[in-house]
């Protein structure tokens, strides 16, 4: 249905962004908390929205834009995630440091982003998103102005950025000159037919998959995101780690489903293409977590081998699973991310492995969580990251790609070591020192509380939710 109604939620959030960026400019207050509450004020405006607009099948700008089931099942996790990060970022600015009203305004705008890629089959109106996430980004990761790791963050992404943003302009540029339009539908058409359809259209499609494993972080293309996660403040590391990750697999879902699942002849370069990063994506991230000592880079390692599970459900072609899994893994890793800020005071962030030795007896509640976190992130059961990972599996099995599915569950075991590794410390090492932190937190403690219940849930009771998202995949056929 043309309606101008799908512009609506992505109107809400841009609106809130400016609303923010004036009263900061114009409000000038020691505490930034009732910015942080308008904006989720309209995040809960926006949700209310998405969740009225389910099964409408808005459109508008000729189908250019759209707001069909699954963009508005992504639309809602990202609002969820968006909520989740502006909740452990209340006290987390204050305490180091990062306390300027650009910083919820930056966060609604890289949501905004991520609004616009979900809800388009063009590919240019997508890249348009992209580049409104990524320069929100940018800024997002050097908002620590002060600290050298922070500034090293910002211009590593940014430099990395624009490679990868070449990389798929350049791939747009050449699916358009083979089939003279940057729509998905109508791509995926002129190679059903293999009309006119030579390399170009293939080194395009080659080169627009590549300059998308920078942004979900697949090896060869990860090298930005240990170095990244470790120089940004922490909440915005957690919404690195979901955010930005989701929305490319969102888009690739719609661009790759199709196109292995109608195309014969052209696909199987694509095909052993992703088959060759999800191996060295799932190996190489989990071997080299294994040196790691500081947590932000062991999540940061452990994000790039979950592209690696997750390249597998879209090679299997299970559109339930893909999305279940990202589902789950935005509360498992905002959760885990969450411990890791509540292990924190002013000006003081603990971060190395011997800073948790001995914290799940002095602080139960935070290492029992944690522990929680990292069981659903090695994949261990009643937790939704076993279900996650059994059903990509289970799919990828049915699809005769048992090779690769063997090859993920031994880097699956290989990651139980340094998960684990975590947990040893924090209950079975004696501290050397005291780690004192700051406990008067409730929207942090909010945060571990829901994330601890959406794992939990998702592993114990996910049928709710998997009716939803069977109805969200349906968009794709």
């Amino acid at each position: 249905m043309n309606s101008f109604s799908a512009l609506i939620p992505l109107l809400i959030i841009v609106f809130a962004s400016l609303c923010i960026m004036i009263l900061e400019a114009f409000l000038k207050k020691e505490n930034k908390d009732y910015l942080a509450y308008i904006s989720i004020i309209f995040l809960v405006v926006c949700g209310f929205f998405l969740v009225r607009a389910w099964n409408k099948d808005f459109s508008y700008f000729n189908g250019n834009l759209f707001l069909d089931n699954l963009s508005l099942f992504f639309s809602f996790i990202f609002l969820i995630t968006t909520f989740l990060v502006i909740l452990i970022s209340m006290k987390y600015i204050s305490l180091q440091g990062v306390n300027c009203g650009e910083y919820y305004s930056l966060l609604l705008l890289a949501l905004s982003g991520m609004l616009i890629m979900v809800s388009s089959g063009d590919l240019l109106v997508i890249f348009l998103g992209l580049e409104v996430l990524s320069i929100s980004s940018y800024s997002l990761a050097g908002l620590r102005r002060k600290d050298e790791k922070s500034s090293e963050a910002a211009i590593k992404y940014f430099l990395l950025g624009c490679f990868a943003s070449a990389f798929l302009v350049y791939g747009i540029a050449l699916l358009y000159g083979a089939t003279y339009s940057t729509d998905i539908a109508s791509i995926i058409n002129h190679f059903q037919s293999g009309e006119s359809l030579g390399l170009m259209a293939l080194i395009g499609l080659g080169m627009f998959v590549i300059g998308f494993g920078f942004k979900i972080a697949v090896v060869p293309f990860h090298m930005w995101t240990p170095d990244v996660y470790e120089g940004a403040p922490t909440p915005i590391t957690a919404f690195f780690s979901v955010g930005p990750k989701a929305v490319g697999f969102a888009v690739l879902l719609r661009v790759l489903y199709p196109y292995l699942k109608n195309v014969q002849d052209s696909s199987k370069a694509i095909f052993l293409l992703l088959c060759i990063i999800s191996v060295l994506t799932m190996v190489v991230g989990n071997l080299i977590a294994l040196r790691q000592t500081n947590l932000k880079r062991i999540l940061a390692y452990s994000s790039i081998a979950h592209a690696g599970y997750l390249l597998i459900a879209i090679l299997a072609q299970d559109n339930a699973s893909l999305v279940f899994y990202l589902t789950v893994y935005i509360f498992m890793n905002i959760g885990a991310f969450a411990a890791v800020i509540a292990l924190g005071k002013k000006d003081k962030e603990y971060l190395e492995l011997e800073d948790y030795a001995g914290i799940g007896f002095k602080y139960p509640w935070i290492g029992a969580t944690f522990s929680v976190f990292l069981l659903s992130l090695a994949g261990f059961p009643p937790t939704g990251g076993f279900l996650a990972k059994f059903y990509v599996f289970s799919a990828a099995v049915r699809q005769d790609l048992v090779p690769l599915v063997i090859i993920g569950v031994l880097a699956s075991l290989i990651s139980v070591f340094y998960y684990l590794r975590i947990i040893v410390y924090m209950y079975m090492k004696e501290p050397s020192y005291e780690v004192d932190i700051n406990i008067d937190n409730p929207g942090l403690f909010l945060v571990l509380f829901l994330c601890l219940y959406g794992v939990l849930q998702l592993g114990i009771f996910p049928g709710n939710v998997l009716i939803l998202i069977k109805q969200a995949v349906t968009a794709l056929l």
